[in-house]
């Protein structure tokens, strides 16, 4: 049999017990992580190497062979296979330039190009302002201003949660979420108040427009649009699944919607202009905007706790290209702040991917992140979140 004819029935063949089959390869590749973590082991390079080869293969053969994997099979385009490097042990520089702001079970962290690191303080949430001068962090029922040193500028105190803080791209305004209400204040800490009641729980998304223009998500699963200091209705669309994320591009002509089933790219009326559904038995994690591009970097995954996931680009006139896949779980992607790097966070494996988006195959990996963003736990390190590269090239 020729060898296309033998790669065509093996592609077609059904596996037995397929899922079972992923189930336990995942199983064995986190035994394989747990008994080795790579970060405790610096000086063996060779087996890091092949941790991640493993894991690798392990994933892309889930893909291969898998219902859900056939169908994602058809559904996407062309693929890159990445090329193999040896994980590094710490992070000690960043690919770009620019400062990583990551959330982790102590506080978020500032993280220079460097590789230096500085705890900002016990808060939960965070987000860069427009600039990167300031950081905008929650507390239980409190929204704070902090300087990058984690010196605190000002708080708003509320009786309810605090959550999903928004900066303005002028760096007037910050929106969150407490109790269900999406509230502004401005960004000196003075004049809080409610702006729309009943919303989803999801983080707002500001226009970049001279007008303080926001987008929420209703409970509905509708997208709105309101002028923030004169309560001006701009755009909203019919009721639909809520979104996991709001996003606008950098110049504002494009509002990323991501669902778990589909993701849109809205104009800035509100309109469509493209989107995908998920393929059966699949979703959509995080996903975002690619600067300069046209296209959304998006994680898909088996729907439920995914046995494999895919770190995807989905664009509005061609296939979608997978960069990268791996077992287990892929928890967000952000892109540099020049455009030309992902940042991949691998939980199931405990490790940051950075990938070129100049050379897809070129793939640095760092492992061993939860131990860094909390060091000297005695508990298990819980795997940090983040929160967003800044800050968009100037001049």
């Amino acid at each position: 049999m020729r060898g296309s004819r033998l790669r065509e029935a093996l592609l077609d063949a059904r596996v037995p017990d397929a899922l079972g089959a992923e189930e336990r390869g995942l199983r064995l590749v986190r035994a394989a992580y747990a008994a080795s973590p790579p970060a405790l082991r610096p000086r063996r390079r060779r087996g890091l190497r092949r941790g991640l080869q493993a894991a690798l293969a392990v994933g892309l053969l889930a893909v291969a062979i898998s219902p859900a994997g056939a169908a994602v099979r058809d559904w996407v385009g062309d693929r890159v296979d990445p090329a193999q490097e040896p994980a590094l042990p710490a992070l000690t520089s960043l690919p770009a330039p620019g400062a990583l702001l990551v959330d982790s079970a102590r506080g978020p962290w500032i993280v220079r190009e460097d590789g230096s690191k500085r705890l900002l303080g016990s808060y939960s949430e965070s987000t860069w302002s427009p600039r990167g001068l300031f950081v905008a962090a929650t507390a239980p029922g409190q929204l704070l201003a902090l300087d990058p040193e984690g010196e605190v500028r000002w708080t708003v105190s509320r009786l309810g949660p605090v959550s999903d803080p928004a900066w303005s791209p002028d760096g007037y305004r910050v929106a969150y979420l407490s109790a269900g209400t999406l509230r502004v204040v401005a960004a000196d800490g003075t004049g809080d108040r409610a702006l729309e009641r009943a919303v989803a729980p999801v983080a707002p998304a500001w226009w970049p427009d001279p007008r303080h223009v926001i987008v929420f998500a209703e409970r509905s699963g509708g997208i709105r649009a309101v002028d923030a200091d004169s309560g001006e209705a701009i755009f909203e669309t019919g009721p639909g699944p809520i979104p996991r994320t709001l996003a606008w591009s950098a110049e504002g002509s494009r509002l990323l919607v991501v669902a778990p089933s589909q993701i849109r790219v809205l104009d800035r009326g509100g309109d469509p202009i493209w989107s995908r559904r998920a393929p059966p038995g699949r979703e959509f994690g995080a996903a975002s905007l690619v600067p300069g591009s046209d296209r959304v970097a998006a994680v898909l995954g088996t729907r439920g706790e995914p046995s494999h996931s895919e770190l995807l680009l989905i664009g509005p006139d061609r296939s979608p290209a997978r960069l990268f896949a791996g077992p287990g779980r892929f928890d967000g992607v952000v892109p540099s702040p020049d455009g030309a790097w992902l940042l991949l966070a691998w939980r199931s494996a405990d490790q940051w991917l950075f990938l070129d988006l100049t050379d897809p195959r070129r793939v640095l990996a760092v492992s061993g992140i939860s131990a860094q963003f909390d060091p000297g736990t005695t508990s298990p390190p819980a795997f940090p979140e983040i929160s967003g590269w800044c800050c968009p090239p100037t001049g």
